[in-house]
C-alpha cells in the first residue's frame, strides 16, 4: 500500500510541476530556399488555450 501511495504522490508532484500552457499549441521551424541556394530559417509557435482547444475547427491561424 505505501508503495501506491509513493508512486501515486510521485506523479502527482511530477504533474504539478508541468506548465499548462505547453500542453497545448505548436512549435514548427518554417525554412525557404533562397535563390542563391541558401536556407533561412523562422520559428513559427502559436499557442492556443486550453478551452480554445475544445473546438479547434473554428481556429484558423493566418499570417
Amino acid at each position: 500500500m505505501n508503495r501506491l501511495v509513493k508512486a501515486f504522490s510521485n506523479f502527482k508532484e511530477f504533474y504539478s510541476e508541468i506548465n499548462g500552457a505547453t500542453l497545448t499549441g505548436a512549435i514548427d521551424v518554417i525554412v525557404v530556399e533562397q535563390p542563391d541556394g541558401e536556407f533561412q530559417c523562422s520559428p513559427f509557435h502559436v499557442r492556443f488555450g486550453k478551452l480554445g482547444v475544445l473546438r479547434s475547427r473554428e481556429k484558423v491561424v493566418k499570417k
